[in-house]
């Protein structure tokens, strides 16, 4: 009988870097507010399973976990999907402004 192949969404999902990794890669001030947002925002189960560290967005867990709080209404089917072009902007703007002047982070820790 031959073997089924599974999917690459049916296997493992993705090994996600930990959130001291995070916070190394991204050079995260301790004590910040970028700091507290990342550190709330870990739910990789939010996420759909082919997402994955290395995928064509290119965006850290923590970020696609924030946004998808910000936006329970988006239909966030499929890889990438719901994604605006600007996530990556606000990212790097996040990454120089790490006290996050002006930013209301009412949903961050929204489960």
């Amino acid at each position: 009988m031959a073997k089924r192949e599974h999917s690459k969404s049916e296997q493992q999902p993705p090994k996600w870097p930990t959130v001291e990794e995070q916070l190394a890669a991204d050079k995260v001030i301790p004590g910040s507010a970028l700091e507290k947002l990342i550190k709330d925002s870990q739910d990789a189960g939010m996420l759909d399973p082919s997402e994955a560290p290395n995928d064509v967005w290119r965006l850290p867990l923590w970020i696609r976990v924030y946004f998808r709080r910000q936006h329970p209404e988006i239909d966030f089917t499929g890889p990438g999907a719901g994604y605006p072009l600007i996530l990556k902007e606000i990212y790097t703007w996040m990454l120089q402004h790490q006290d996050l002047p002006g930013a209301t982070l009412r949903n961050a820790s929204r489960k």
